[in-house]
C-alpha cells in the first residue's frame, strides 16, 4: 500500500498524511507544559531561596545585637572593648525589618 514519492516521502494509503503531524503537535505542547512547570518550580526555588536569605541575614544580625548587650558583653571579653554603637543598632534595624518584610501580606501571593 505504501508508495514512493519522486520527492522521497512515504505516502500512507495513498493520501500522503500518515499522523506524524498530530505527533508532533502533541510533543510540542508536552515541552511546552514542560517548560511551564519547570518556570513555576524555578520561580519557587527563587521564593525559597530569598526566604533562607532573609532568615539568614536575621539571624546573624541577632546574633550580633545579642553579642553587644549588657551582661553578655563578649566583644568587651574577646576584644577588649564594645563594639560600635551604630553597628549594634544597624543590626537590630535590620533584624526588625526581615521580620517585618517576612509577615508583610503580599498581594502577588496566591
Amino acid at each position: 500500500d505504501d508508495d514512493d514519492d519522486d520527492d522521497g516521502t512515504v505516502m500512507m494509503n495513498g493520501s500522503g498524511y500518515d499522523g506524524g503531524e498530530e505527533n508532533l503537535a502533541f510533543r510540542k505542547h508536552e515541552r511546552e507544559l514542560e517548560l511551564e512547570r519547570r518556570k513555576e518550580h524555578l520561580t519557587n526555588l527563587k521564593e525559597k531561596y530569598v526566604t533562607i536569605s532573609l532568615a539568614l541575614l536575621k539571624s546573624i544580625c541577632d546574633v550580633i545585637v545579642f553579642s553587644n548587650n549588657t551582661g553578655v558583653d563578649l566583644h568587651v571579653k574577646y576584644r577588649g572593648k564594645k563594639m560600635n554603637e551604630t553597628l549594634h543598632c544597624a543590626c537590630g534595624i535590620t533584624s526588625a525589618l526581615t521580620v517585618l518584610y517576612n509577615n508583610f501580606p503580599s498581594s502577588a501571593k496566591k
